[in-house]
């Protein structure tokens, strides 16, 4: 209890930490912009008063004609050089022949500035409440991250991306941080506890595959790669064989999983480009258990007297005959129906599924 109360704050208090750092990046960038909105309307300001003064100033050795053409060109270089927010009038020719700056386009700049700092401060509540709102909806069992991951380094024939996944740990890293943050409780339902351990699984052994890539077979790593205990969680460190079948066979009555798992081989079972989810659980089991049987690399059922299937059914044969037997179980994915043919077993690549 005292472990996931603290996994459960710390994962809130990074959340709330994250939403303050996108205000306050986006109330730094708003008051630069506000900062560069002033100083240019400063600057015309002072502009246009300069403009003003040498225009009501000619020189005593001006005539009286030199007077009135200086006075048409300060004027028009004054209609040049004043902020947007200056009037100009016009006389009956078109010729401009006042401008106005004042107190007024300086106070109606301001109401401007005010109104901008209003928007702003509203459009901040805006992120916070979105942000809020992004953190309250997180559900770890949708496994968001897994799923863009899947999708981005997995094909849909299942093959792996490792060297992409190699060279992009830091993504990888952040996604097993996930399952260890989020060790399955009491309160987690039997689906849920499922998907766990399948998701769990298949990305443990992907991290297993990086970590020594390259590499022609998981079995080049070690002698016994399902036996290296490299996985951290809820405090304890497994192995890929324990939780397949310490904790994945012997708490689920489920045979369907050994087309789910998968050990990063030409032989096994294509994985899925895609995160498990409680929700599709079972449709996704059924999915990959009908894909498996048309796989024509690792079944043949070319002739119904005599099949070769994967050598899958052979070594978990007692998942696969516990009602019934191994092609009754066959014959529940399968359109074309076997009636009791002779059996042989394909030979198994360990190539990896690169």
């Amino acid at each position: 209890m005292v472990r996931t109360f603290i996994r459960l704050n710390m994962k809130k208090i990074a959340l709330f930490s994250f939403s303050i750092f996108v205000l306050a990046t986006f109330i730094g960038c708003q008051s630069e912009e506000k900062s560069t909105e002033e100083n240019t309307i400063a600057s015309a300001d002072n502009t246009s008063t300069t403009t003003e003064i040498s225009s009501e100033t000619p020189t005593e050795t001006q005539s009286e004609s030199d007077q009135s053409a200086s006075a048409t060109m300060n004027t028009e270089s004054m209609d040049a050089e004043v902020s947007p927010s200056a009037e100009k009038t016009t006389n009956a020719s078109g010729k401009s022949s006042k401008v106005e700056v004042g107190n007024n386009d300086s106070q109606a700049v301001g109401e401007m500035s005010l109104e901008r700092y209003n928007n702003m401060t509203g459009e901040a509540e805006v992120v916070t409440e979105k942000v809020s709102e992004t953190i309250s909806n997180y559900d770890f069992h949708e496994y968001v991250a897994l799923d863009v991951f899947l999708h981005r380094y997995v094909s849909s024939a299942g093959k792996v991306n490792y060297a992409g996944i190699k060279n992009n740990m830091s993504t990888l890293n952040d996604i097993l941080s996930e399952f260890e943050s989020n060790y399955p409780e009491s309160s987690w339902s039997s689906k849920q506890k499922l998907t766990y351990w399948i998701n769990a699984y298949n990305i443990y052994t992907i991290k297993l595959i990086a970590d020594n890539y390259p590499t022609s077979s998981i079995t080049k790593i070690t002698a016994k790669p399902w036996e290296k205990k490299f996985i951290k969680l809820g405090g304890k460190t497994y192995d890929l064989n324990t939780i397949e079948n310490g904790i994945i066979r012997k708490q689920f009555n489920e045979p369907r999983i050994h087309f789910a798992l998968n050990c990063a081989s030409k032989s096994c079972p294509v994985l899925l480009n895609a995160a498990y989810t409680p929700e599709k659980l079972y449709s996704q089991l059924t999915s990959q258990t009908k894909r498996f049987m048309k796989d024509a690399t690792k079944n043949d059922f070319s002739n119904p007297k005599k099949i070769k299937i994967s050598q899958l059914f052979d070594w978990y044969k007692e998942d696969f005959t516990k009602n019934g037997t191994v092609v009754d179980f066959i014959n529940k994915y399968r359109t074309e129906q076997l009636d009791n043919p002779k059996i042989e077993y394909m030979e198994y690549s360990w190539d990896l599924n690169n």
